[in-house]
Parts: structure tokens; C-alpha cells; sequence
């Protein structure tokens, strides 16, 4: 067996570091922001509406539990290992290598759609301010404009996005008035649940709670991104932990407040339902196209903060890949690349960034949507699954951050994935089968046989953790 050498003009992938300039706040603004309130209630709750009607606020209710479940696990496992690679590195150290290589393609994958579906949002809302604004088109411009501010150093980053973020909660607490403000519908709605069905309402039943399950969970997923910024936290361990939960707690409060106001603030459930912009229709019916122009435009920033959020998120995550060596040689070192004057990790940023542009003017919102959302629970059930193992297996291991009333949110967090995915399209469910058979077929092939130099975790020295904890 060879040892592959770098080349001498270039540097070890693992010896690649970040800048600290964060604070544990700006982590949670950070993550917030890829949680994206604002972006999720305008483009992914529609796709909900459409899916579950009126059902969709008890998909919202469960899915926001589970996800609470879901960053209790998170949290501790990441205070654990607080690394930039987050769930893929987690899944790694506690599942082993087979299953942290298949984390990390579910992981890439997102990546790769994530931002895209996020981008059309700015496109579908440009489009609703003038007709003859090309909804890809312009979706494509916004993510190669963030693509290159994500590039920059990562708290002018963090400042951008909690600018924006800011712009996010005003426009949210507008959204949240005009629902609680003029209610126009009965409580009956939520117990006897009904859809849009053309130009009439017909009932639901439970089963739609079910199937729009994962995109809700969907809806209010980002949080995670704590953990892929903790190379860039100053701090303890287990504030990263904590952020992750905080996050995790404010993003569903944001998101579900309106969301609630929004469906008993309608004045026609039909249309409401059916709409493909339904908050932003609701306060033109309200207070006039003026008033829904500028929420308009103030959704507007909020995805395009989501945007940036993500896309630094991701971009991290590919870098780290890069440093574990998961790609050969070349591909590491092009990849584990750090801006000399940014210290971002700006090839993986331009990667990240590019393949959403691309994307842009070839994604369907809808299949994008529930395509994501199946790649999120797959990843959520793997941590759940090394919540529980490391808990039994690990016991004298230190958990900076614990969760509480183990083991009960990881059960829950493996019941509601297994319900959910029952109810998953088979077209989705091949797409993500097919995407790990290739994915352990290449790390059989490639990484499996060489695993003394290839796919090799990173850890985090000593004396860096104590330096965070200074």
C-alpha cells in the first residue's frame, strides 16, 4: 500500500484552520438565520399548505417537537466534538466510518439542493412584483451575488446576516399582526382539517399530517449549522451545545407565530390554500398592494440572508470533508483551500455556490422541497441512532452539554422519522437509496482500502479546547 505525498507548493489538507470571530451569539444569529423563519414561511409553507390544508398546523406542531428532540441530540453530540464537518463528523466518530461517509454524502447533498431551493424563493417574489421578472433567471443571480460575500472573512458574514436577520423578525412581526389581528376563521378548521380542491375545500384526513411531516421538519431544520461553525467560536464546548438549542427554540417560535396568524387571518381559505404566496396576499387583501410591495422587498432580505447562511454552512462542511481526505489528493487540496486574507474556505464557498447557480435555472421549488426533505430526516434518524449509542457505549465520555430526559428524545426522534418516511414519495426515497449505494461504493472502492491516509477524521488538539474555554 502507497502513501499518497502532497505536493510540496501545497499544504497538508489537515493542517487548514479557520478564523475565530465569532461570538456564541453570532453563532446563534448565524444559525437562525439558516433555520430561515422568513424564507421557510414564504416558500416551503406553501408547499405545506398545498400538501395538508388547514392539516398542516398540527404537521407544523409535530414537526417543531421532533426538531426540538432532534437539537437536544445535537447539542450534546456536538459540544462532544466540535469540528466543522458537524453531523457527518459526529455520526463518524460514534457510528463508525461506513456511516459517517454516508452522512456526509446526505450532507453534500443538501448542500447542493438546499440553497437552490432556497434561491427560487427570491426569484418567485421578484416575480411577484413585476410579472416580467424571469423567476431562475434572477434566482440565479442572487445565489452567485451571495456565493461571493460568503467568501469574505466570516464575521462580516455573521454582520451581513444578523443585518438581515433583523429585517427578518420586523417582516415576521408584521406577518404575525395581520393574521392575530384580523381573524377571519373558526378554531373548526384545525379539527375538521380541509384542503384546497380547485375552486371548492374538501376534507382531510390524519394521513396528510403524516405525509407533510418531514417537509415541516424540513421547514424549521438549519440549526445544526452551530456545530459546523464551532471552529470559528471562541468559547466553550458547551456553548455550542446551547446554541444549537437556542437556535433551534427561536427559529419555531418565528416561524410558527405567523404561520398560525396567517391561516386564521384569511379572508378566503380557498385561496389561501392554493396560493403559492400566501402571506404576502394576505396583507395586500388586508392593507393594500403598497403594504404587500414592501413586505415584498423585506422577504426579500430575509432570503437572501438565508441564502448566505446556508451557503456558509455548506461550504464548511465540503471543506472539512476535504481536510478528513474523503476525495483524492488533488481534489483535497483544491478544496481544504483557506483565502490567505478572508482565512474563508473560498474554493469550497465558489463550489457550493456555483452548482446552486446552476441549479437555479433547472430546480422545481416543489421537488426540491420534498427531495431535501427526505435527505434531512435520513440524517436526523442517524443522529438520533448515535445519540443512544454513545450514551450506552460511552459512558465515562464528557458531555460538555447534556441533554435532558434521555433517552427519550432520540426515541422520539426514531418513531417520528420512521412514521414519516412511510409516507414519503417512492421517487424521493430511490433518489436518496441510490445516492448512498453509490456512496458506499465509492468508499469501499476507494476510501476502505486505504483507511490509514484516506477518510481520517479531524480532531481538535487539547490545547485548542482549552483555548475556547479561555
Amino acid at each position: 500500500m502507497t502513501t499518497e505525498t502532497p505536493p510540496t507548493d501545497q499544504p497538508d489538507p489537515s493542517q487548514a484552520t479557520l478564523h475565530r470571530g465569532l461570538s456564541v451569539r453570532g453563532v446563534v444569529a448565524l444559525a437562525v438565520s439558516d433555520i430561515t423563519p422568513m424564507a421557510s414561511l414564504l416558500i416551503i409553507a406553501p408547499v405545506v399548505l398545498g400538501l395538508a390544508g388547514t392539516a398542516s398546523f398540527w404537521a407544523y406542531l409535530v414537526g417543531c417537537f421532533l426538531a426540538i428532540c432532534v437539537a437536544l441530540c445535537m447539542g450534546e453530540l456536538g459540544s462532544m466534538y466540535p469540528v466543522a464537518g458537524g453531523l457527518y463528523s459526529i455520526v463518524h466518530r460514534v457510528l463508525g466510518r461506513p456511516l459517517g461517509f454516508l452522512a456526509l454524502i446526505d450532507y453534500i447533498a443538501q448542500g447542493v439542493f438546499l440553497p437552490a431551493s432556497i434561491a427560487l424563493g427570491v426569484g418567485t417574489y421578484l416575480h411577484a412584483l413585476h410579472d416580467s421578472i424571469p423567476i431562475n433567471l434572477s434566482s440565479a443571480i442572487a445565489m452567485a451575488v451571495v456565493t461571493l460575500l460568503a467568501v469574505l472573512r466570516i464575521h462580516v458574514g455573521a454582520v451581513l446576516v444578523a443585518v438581515f436577520l433583523a429585517i427578518e423578525v420586523i417582516v415576521i412581526g408584521v406577518l404575525s399582526v395581520a393574521g392575530f389581528l384580523n381573524w377571519n376563521q373558526p378554531l373548526s378548521i384545525l379539527f375538521a382539517p380541509v384542503i384546497a380542491d380547485g375552486a371548492t375545500l374538501t376534507s382531510v384526513g390524519a394521513g396528510v399530517v403524516v405525509a407533510a411531516l418531514a417537509i415541516t421538519m424540513f421547514s424549521v431544520n438549519g440549526y445544526d449549522s452551530a456545530i459546523n461553525f464551532s471552529e470559528e467560536t471562541r468559547g466553550a464546548p458547551s456553548n455550542i451545545g446551547k446554541a444549537v438549542v437556542i437556535a433551534a427554540a427561536a427559529g419555531i417560535v418565528l416561524e410558527l407565530v405567523p404561520f398560525v396568524g396567517g391561516l386564521f387571518g384569511a379572508q378566503n381559505l380557498n385561496a389561501y390554500l392554493s396560493s403559492a404566496t400566501p402571506l404576502t396576499d394576505l396583507v395586500g387583501t388586508l392593507w393594500g398592494d403598497t403594504a404587500k410591495n414592501i413586505i415584498i422587498v423585506g422577504a426579500l432580505f430575509a432570503v437572501i440572508n438565508a441564502i448566505l447562511a446556508i451557503t456558509l454552512q455548506f461550504s464548511r462542511i465540503l471543506w472539512s470533508s476535504a481536510r478528513d481526505k474523503a476525495w483524492p489528493t488533488p481534489v483535497n487540496h483544491a478544496l481544504s483551500r483557506v483565502h490567505p486574507t478572508f482565512r474563508s474556505p473560498w474554493v469550497a464557498t465558489l463550489l457550493t455556490g456555483g452548482v446552486a447557480t446552476v441549479l437555479c435555472f433547472a430546480s422545481d421549488l416543489v421537488t426540491a422541497v420534498t427531495f431535501t426533505a427526505v435527505l434531512i430526516i435520513a440524517l436526523y434518524g442517524l443522529v438520533a441512532v448515535a445519540a443512544l449509542v454513545s450514551r450506552i457505549r460511552d459512558k465515562g465520555a464528557e458531555r460538555p452539554s447534556r441533554m435532558p430526559l434521555w433517552p427519550l428524545p432520540p426515541v422520539l426522534v426514531l418513531v417520528g422519522i420512521i412514521i414519516a418516511i412511510t409516507q414519503q414519495t417512492a421517487r424521493d426515497i430511490w433518489i436518496v437509496a441510490i445516492l448512498f449505494a453509490v456512496g458506499l461504493v465509492y468508499y469501499y472502492v476507494f476510501l476502505h482500502r486505504s483507511r490509514q491516509e484516506r477518510w481520517v477524521p479531524h480532531t481538535i488538539a487539547e490545547e485548542t479546547i482549552l483555548e475556547q474555554r479561555t
